[in-house]
């Protein structure tokens, strides 16, 4: 099997902006936590096509803690960049922060990480090019989800139970 060329976990670094509209909150003014969920996804699935080079479909998502409320009206910042490629797939990492034009400050919302497979042109998983850990940062952010995929596969062969 070809093993395409390492990539820079830079070409991966995906930001989005949403504003939270009526349509996106709940009775309380707080964005439905299915709504960040889904910009979530979009966020992370951009990035794992970049880095992919090619269509990407969320597998997993390992982890996904919402740390305080998103208010109707703030501005949502979103980030993505793969921490971790492994065989076929990668682990995308996503934070969420809302902005404060007026104090120009963020506050930390949302972080996940989830799983993305590459797909071939027939819908098969596709090997996933080797990330250029360029520094300590990269390295302990690959360990880490190292880590993760190890307990999210012991956790997928424990059957029912």
């Amino acid at each position: 099997m070809h093993t395409p060329t390492p990539r820079s976990p830079q070409c991966s670094v995906t930001r989005m902006t949403e504003i939270a509209l009526p349509q996106h909150a709940n009775n309380l003014g707080s964005v439905f936590g299915g709504q960040m969920m889904a910009w979530i996804d979009v966020c992370a699935a951009i990035s794992a096509h970049r880095y992919c080079g090619r269509v990407a479909v969320t597998a997993a998502v390992d982890s996904l803690v919402f740390l305080r409320p998103v208010k109707l009206g703030d501005i949502v910042l979103l980030g993505a960049r793969v921490n971790a490629a492994f065989n076929s797939s990668i682990e995308v990492e996503t934070v969420v922060h809302v902005e404060h034009p007026d104090t120009q400050t963020e506050e930390l919302c949302v972080r996940a990480f989830l799983t993305f497979v590459c797909l071939d042109d027939q819908g098969k998983p596709l090997r996933v090019p080797p990330l250029l850990l360029e520094d300590d940062v990269s390295r302990r952010r690959s360990a880490d989800a190292t880590r993760r995929r190890e307990l999210r596969l012991a956790h997928r062969t424990d059957g029912d139970s």
